[in-house]
């Protein structure tokens, strides 16, 4: 990562949290669009296509064109492929396994990230580091506590593999990020989700029948769209574990979103939950703005 100023890795912060709000909203959202007659596969191809369409309008209107160099094409090409991959598998688990379990499954992806760190020249990690992702790990246990689990091995692996893909994604888009137009990496990586839902969607394609299902997909679609310009050009400016880990806030918006729109109520151990990763994101982002100060101050010294 290039030497990196203080406002940068403040912004960078501030858009991963903007990204994983935009995806915590989505969930509650999603649920409004298939108790109206739509369906997860449906909503993948509006999203996809939507977001390639706005960003392919956003990149002419600011004189911009789509060419990535072709050392770069490749690995954005399978970021693309990974990323898209990764949400079609997460869908498909959470129609056969407990949400909440895919969701603990999924959200093991900030460790992996910091794990794969360890191995890298670019980032090593401390034991505070690694207590802070712990720390927030077992608070999303605690929020995510009750219910019934629903086992399936089909489900478990499809999460993993979305647990997996998740993980790529951020490593993979920190090293590329950096050097390409953000909100063009972005582009290509949605039109690989195109090519990859089409073929899934082709005999399953049902759409909200009211206009409470539609204004849930248009607020679905929407939210994805800010959520990826955010999580890319957050990647562009901080390592990919920082984001990560900023990034265990999306399933405490989603709980919070239900609680208003779908009246659901949360228990004293969820709290407890919620409190942790809480304390746990906002201690390591300041970590993180720290860390980076320190190495300016030094860098200008």
């Amino acid at each position: 990562m290039p030497a990196t100023t203080n406002a940068v890795v403040k912004s960078g912060i501030l858009l991963a949290i903007a990204a994983a709000v935009c995806l915590g909203v989505i969930t509650t959202q999603a649920k409004l669009v298939y108790a109206d007659g739509g369906n997860a596969y449906s909503l993948m191809l509006v999203r996809f296509v939507s977001t390639v369409t706005v960003i392919a309008c956003l990149l002419r209107l600011g004189g911009h064109g789509y060419h990535i160099p072709a050392k770069y094409r490749w690995p954005v090409t399978r970021i693309g492929l990974v990323w898209s991959g990764s949400m079609i598998a997460y869908l498909m688990s959470v129609q056969t396994i407990s949400a909440s379990l895919a969701v603990l499954i999924l959200y093991t992806y900030p460790l992996l990230v910091l794990m794969l760190g360890f191995f890298s020249k670019e980032r090593r990690g401390d034991f505070r580091t690694v207590l802070l992702f712990a720390v927030a790990f077992v608070g999303l246990c605690l929020a995510m506590w009750g219910g019934e689990i629903e086992l399936s091995p089909f489900g478990l692996v499809l999460a993993c593999l979305a647990m997996i893909g998740a993980a790529y994604t951020f490593l993979a888009g920190a090293k590329v990020a950096p050097q390409l137009n953000p909100v063009v990496m972005t582009f290509w990586v949605n039109l690989g989700g195109v090519f990859l839902i089409i073929p899934l969607v082709a005999r399953n394609f049902e759409l909200p029948v009211s206009v409470v299902g539609s204004a849930a997909l248009f607020g679905a679609t929407t939210s994805y769209i800010f959520a990826v310009l955010c999580q890319f050009q957050a990647l562009a400016r901080i390592p990919a574990a920082k984001a990560a880990f900023v990034f265990n806030l999306e399933p405490l918006v989603t709980l919070f979103l239900a609680m208003i729109v779908l009246g659901e109520r949360l228990s004293v151990v969820q709290w407890s939950g919620v409190a942790l990763v809480l304390v746990a994101v906002v201690y390591n982002s300041a970590m993180t703005v720290n860390l980076f100060k320190r190495k300016h101050e030094l860098n200008s010294a």
